[in-house]
């Protein structure tokens, strides 16, 4: 073998060489090769003109030409303009010279781009002011993502990735970078240095899961809220023709529950969320408007609780509405439903019952921008349709039917004589006073009269809304403004309301680190409505249609001694209605200033500063021509007493005014700390926020009840005394809330896939006095999530689109403002005696002293999934919910030595567990078509655990009782057994002979008032041009007690009197005996009443309403909604300054199926006996511009 000669060193060596000259000579060709593309980039010829434009547009069109990617700060080159440059096939190096000549501009190429910075930067070092930031973005199976957006957080400066996914920008050292694109997860990345290459991988957002959480307090990427929430935006929550925000949200939410139980303009719905959580204190959802709470203007139910206001006060406080009444919905860019303890903890003892957050609009960047909307609301009349009630004709023969069965007609030969009804006109046949032809006459005018009393008191009512908005801004300054007037009218006449708004919302970049919003709001609103016990419903529903309506009949008696009696006195419906009013207005005031200052990188301070302001004032009266007043007054307008009637009359002359004020001032100041750091590169996030609250109320009114009142005497008053003591009063009302929170939170997030966080607060209030054993409690909650629709796994699964698991447990707190630790207690008003040993009044006990109040408390656990499927086109929300309420106050019996008979204390429990399922499926998706349909069901099952309430038997009757073991609307019924065989009467179960004296054995179990099942579904169908909705809203699962078959006016016996309508049930009435096996409707027969019960004082008549022979399941489907809209083209406007127009038609509350026994009683509302109006049709046109 011939061995190898030579140095083996010097072979070393010579690899060496010539590896480093091969080295050497690839980077002589790659630099040359990146010169060379440099060249190309800044050599390409273009021709360009322009005179007298910015810089802005000229760089715009430049780019366009060219194609080449741009790269600069808007902030830069938006002050530069009044630039005019001609050139034909220069390159781009020269154009972009003369372009940014005297400018302090500087520009160079950077990885096929052009890089605009300022000159002054220019040789400075990098690493103390600018550092040149480039990357490249891909997805996630490794493929360059263009056209992503590349934002630098502070110096704003921002590109976009080119088609091999390169970007570059010169932005601050350490800079945040916010990198983002449609349909893909937004990333935050730091500058790093000039030697750094930013690698970038997104992934594909979740779809059907929303991009930002709003909770009042923070603003939470949705992969990192690990709470049970639901957003609405604008489009979605608003219905043309809904005065206010909460009647629109019936069926949209899951979990919500809201029931509209009247059809009135002025009504305040009936909110639950996530079912019942007090058994006496306000059980609504706490509002939020742009992160502060916004109380009610008149807190009712607290009112309500300390019997300190009058029915007839009521009436006036309900009609000024709820917390957002006076808020435009046009105003209102989101609506963020906080559900579970997770999302509500941090509001402490407020969020027992939910939380509702609602983020109105802000200016965007831009030239001002004005929208207008009008809409034009009809409401329909209701009818007699489907009401089954007899005509005309029918009362006629109904009457005679009467006589036929020797049933006696109840005036006759007594004190009401009249000549107007079929009794009364045969009164005056067998008295002689008028003759057989007379009789047969006028017999036949009242068969042909058939009233329709809803066309007489009822209305096809107009309303319109106007709306105007403005948005824009420049540089670091935003605004947005808006004005608004509503003029709503109910289909009953006099029922109505107006509102005159605006708003005011300023965003300013004072500096680099100071950012301030300011925002204001006011309102003023005027309502209009019905004075205590006028109903014109239940007018309509029980007045008889063969009276005409200028018919003035007698329903009242002089009760005195003194002679000689005046005549009857008379009632006529238009007469009252013109004869009393109800009126009330508020005017509201809001302001709100938050400061956000950057301590340090990832460091911010943020203060939050609120003044709300509310004057309500109210006024209702009865003048002295009213027939309320004349009842009271023994005789009518018309009669000359003598002076002894005068003196024992309560109101011998004037009427009765009530009025109320009440003034409300709420001041809150906020001020916390949030942090926000990345870790791993950050791969991890860790958010972390820490603060306090303290928020005063104040609220101020004077409630007078006065007679003697003469309106058309420059309104004023002359009572007396006796009057005064009967119904007279004078309360002023003066109160301070004053509440103390501290709170933190904490959320770290794992690889954008696993994400822990963690509430607290703490709240002390002045409600506990002097005791401190609970001035302060601490609510928490606990929350994980994995977005498992991120792991690696399913990240290119064809069918799986995003997956999300939740699950959450903590406390939520509840405070009845209304009950405190000392003694409450009060001087009677009105008629109360006087002490007969000191003289002085005596004092009425409201609340014994109870030192050991405590906030009630709810532990609630919470386990959600979000799921998308085949790219968003399916998307499924599944919530699972366990709360349990302890602590809770309720009622307790007590020794009548106290005092009094009861007093509230700590010590019921209840708990709510439900189901929420919301699942979105997109069956169409293309350019000029498209078909959405939405589901929402909810589920609550509601148990009382414990309560010490003391329940009488009207308590167990209308759903107050709060039994263990029933839901919280249960409610009961007598026993109805059948008709007696010898006089028809209803029969009932007998009372138990083993002694028992307890009143729910006389009673059977009939259902709960309010749904177990509620939900919605919605379908969108658009074509081109054209949307068409409709929503379906459904309630299943509950009962409801039928309107009374008999009523007050048809006496104890049911037998009705002359000018009381009745319904066609009564053709079906037991008549002879052997009846009772084929009907249920008993006899009307003159005997004496009859008890219902042996002992109990209840007639059978009375009873026989409120038995289980009058209950159904109350189960219904309801359309709420159908609109069409249709979309302008944008050509058509070309060159008139309007950017869009858009019109719509709306129908609302199109048809109901429910159950046929309720024959025409609407399923949702409390009819006969309320002061409920009905839910009508109603047509509204909608058209909006843009300009």
């Amino acid at each position: 073998m011939k061995k190898m000669s030579g140095f083996p060193l010097w072979r070393g060596k010579r690899r060496c060489v010539m590896s480093c000259m091969l080295l050497s000579l690839f980077l002589c060709f790659t630099v040359a090769a990146y010169a060379q593309q440099d060249d190309l980039v800044l050599a390409q010829k273009i021709t360009y003109r322009a005179a007298n434009e910015s810089l802005a547009k000229i760089l715009k069109d430049i780019r366009a030409l060219s194609g080449v990617r741009f790269t600069y700060n808007n902030d830069l080159i938006r002050k530069h303009g009044g630039i005019t440059i001609d050139v034909k096939s220069a390159t781009l190096r020269s154009v972009l010279s003369k372009v940014l000549e005297n400018t302090g501009i500087a520009f160079t190429e950077v990885n096929g781009g052009v890089l605009i910075y300022p000159e002054e930067n220019k040789g400075k070092s990098a690493d103390k002011l600018h550092v040149l930031a480039t990357g490249q973005v891909k997805a996630a199976n490794g493929e360059p993502l263009p056209g992503v957006t590349i934002q630098a957080v502070n110096s704003r400066a921002g590109t976009v990735t080119g088609p091999d996914g390169i970007f570059s920008l010169l932005a601050e050292e350490s800079e945040q970078l916010r990198i983002s694109l449609i349909g893909m997860e937004t990333i935050y990345r730091k500058a790093g240095d000039a030697r750094s290459f930013i690698e970038v991988v997104m992934d594909t957002a979740s779809r059907g899961i929303r991009e930002v959480v709003i909770n009042g307090y923070q603003k939470i990427d949705s992969r990192m809220s690990t709470a049970a929430v639901f957003k609405l935006n604008a489009a979605e929550i608003m219905q043309p023709g809904q005065p206010s925000i909460d009647q629109m949200l019936q069926g949209k939410v899951p979990g919500l529950l809201v029931m509209n139980n009247s059809g009135s303009v002025n009504a305040r719905p009936t909110i639950r969320m996530r079912g019942t959580s007090t058994f006496v204190g306000n059980a609504a959802p706490l509002w939020v408007i742009d992160g502060v709470v916004r109380p009610d203007p008149v807190d009712i139910s607290a009112t309500q609780l300390n019997n300190v206001i009058s029915d007839a006060q009521t009436g006036n406080f309900s009609m000024i509405g709820g917390a957002v009444s006076g808020l435009n919905p046009y105003d209102v860019e989101s609506i963020t439903f906080l559900k579970d303890a997770a999302a509500t903890a941090i509001y402490g003892v407020r969020a027992a019952n939910g939380v509702i957050v609602v983020t109105t609009k802000r200016g965007k960047e831009g030239p001002a921008q004005f929208s207008y909307t009008n809409s034009i609301t009809m409401r329909q009349r209701p009818s007699y349709h489907n009401l089954h009630l007899m005509n005309s004709k029918d009362r006629v023969r109904f009457s005679r039917e009467l006589l036929a069965d020797s049933v006696i007609y109840g005036n006759i030969g007594g004190s009401l004589r009249e000549s107007i009804s079929y009794e009364g006109i045969l009164e005056d046949l067998y008295a002689g006073i008028i003759t057989e032809a007379e009789f047969k006459r006028r017999v036949q005018k009242l068969e042909t009269n058939n009233t329709d009393w809803f066309k007489v008191l009822f209305r096809n009512a107009l309303s319109m809304t106007h709306s105007l908005s403005m948005s824009g801004g420049g540089g670091k300054t935003t605004y947005y403004a808006s004005l608004n007037y509503s003029d709503n009218r109910g289909a009953a006449r006099l029922d109505g309301s107006k509102m005159y708004g605006a708003s005011v919302s300023i965003n300013t970049q004072a500096s680099e680190r100071l950012n301030i919003d300011l925002r204001i709001h006011g309102n003023y609103n005027r309502q209009a409505g019905y004075y205590e016990g006028v109903n014109p419903a239940q007018y309509a529903l029980q007045t008889t249609r063969t009276i005409t309506p200028g018919d003035f009949y007698p329903l009242g008696v002089y009760i005195g001694s003194e002679k000689p009696v005046p005549p009857p006195i008379t009632f006529n419906m238009l007469n009252e209605l013109a004869s009393t009013e109800n009126n009330s207005s508020t005017r509201s005031l809001e302001a709100t200033l938050t400061l956000e200052y950057k301590l340090a990188r990832g460091l911010l301070f943020r203060s939050t500063s609120n003044a709300t302001s509310d004057a309500s004032e109210m006024m209702s009266a009865a003048y002295d021509r009213s027939f309320y007043i004349s009842d009271r007054r023994g005789w009518g307008i018309d009669y000359t007493p003598s002076d002894k009637q005068k003196t024992e009359s309560q109101i011998p002359f004037g009427g009765i005014a009530t009025t109320a004020n009440r003034n409300t001032l709420v001041v809150t100041t906020r001020n916390m700390l949030d942090y926000t750091t990345g870790f791993f590169k950050d791969r991890d996030l860790l958010n972390v926020s820490a603060g306090n609250e303290i928020t005063s109320a104040t609220v101020k009114g004077v409630d007078i009840r006065e007679t003697g009142y003469f309106p058309d005497r420059g309104m004023t008053f002359s009572p007396t005394e006796k009057g005064r003591k009967l119904f007279g009063y004078h309360t002023i009302t003066n109160a301070v809330d004053n509440t103390m929170s501290f709170f933190g939170t904490a959320t770290y997030s794992m690889n954008r896939r696993y994400v822990l966080s963690a509430t607290v607060r703490s709240d002390g209030s002045n409600s506990f006095g002097q005791y401190s054993n609970a001035r302060f409690l601490p609510n928490y909650g606990l929350a994980a999530r994995w977005n498992a629709g991120s792991e690696a796994w399913l990240t290119n699964s064809r069918i799986i689109s995003g997956l999300n698991f939740r699950v959450t447990y903590g406390t939520q707190g509840n405070t009845v403002k209304a009950v405190g630790p000392s003694l409450i207690a009060s001087y009677p008003e009105g008629s109360a005696p006087p002490d007969l040993i000191t003289g002085v009044p005596q004092l009425k006990i409201k609340s014994l002293p109870y030192p050991e109040l405590r906030w009630e408390k709810t532990y609630q656990w919470n386990f959600g999934v979000d799921l998308s499927l085949f790219n968003g086109r399916a998307a499924l929300t599944a919530d699972y919910y366990m709360k349990k309420g302890k602590d809770l106050l309720v009622q307790k019996e007590i020794a009548l030595e106290y005092g009094v008979n009861e007093m509230y204390k700590n010590g019921g429990e209840m708990t709510n567990k439900g189901l929420e399922l919301t699942l979105n499926l997109e069956i169409l998706r293309k350019k000029n078509m498209g078909a959405s349909v939405r589901f929402i069901n909810s589920r609550n099952l509601n148990r009382v655990v414990s309560s010490d309430l003391a329940n009488d038997i009207s308590a167990y009757l209308n759903g107050r009782a709060f039994k263990i073991g029933k839901p919280v609307s249960g409610f009961y019924s007598f026993p109805f057994t059948g008709l007696n065989p010898v006089n028809g009467a209803p029969l009932f179960r007998e009372r138990p002979k083993t002694g028992i004296t307890d009143t729910l054995s006389l009673l059977s179990y009939s259902g709960q008032l309010q749904p177990k099942f509620n939900g919605s579904f919605s379908t969108t169908f658009r074509y081109k041009n054209f949307t068409l909705n409709a929503d379906f809203y459904y309630a299943l699962g509950h009962q409801k007690r039928l309107d009374p078959l008999f009523n007050s006016r048809t006496g104890y016996t049911g037998v009705p009197t002359s000018f009381y309508n009745v319904s066609d049930e009564f053709n079906y009435r037991w008549r002879k005996p052997g009846d009772e096996l084929i009907t249920d409707i008993p006899a009307v027969y003159s005997g004496l009443p009859q008890e219902a019960i042996e002992g109990l004082k209840i007639t059978s008549y009375v009873a026989y309403n409120q038995s289980d022979i009058r209950v159904v399941n109350n189960n219904f489907l309801r359309c709420r909604s159908l609109q069409l809209n249709y979309l302008v083209p944008a050509y058509i406007f070309k060159g008139s300054g309007i950017r869009g127009l858009s019109a719509g038609l709306n129908v609302s509350n199109v048809f109901t199926i429910a159950n046929s026994r309720l024959r025409g009683q609407d399923p949702e509302i409390d009819g006969v006996g309320t002061s409920a109006l009905p839910i009508t049709r109603s047509y509204t046109f909608t058209m909006n511009v843009n300009f």
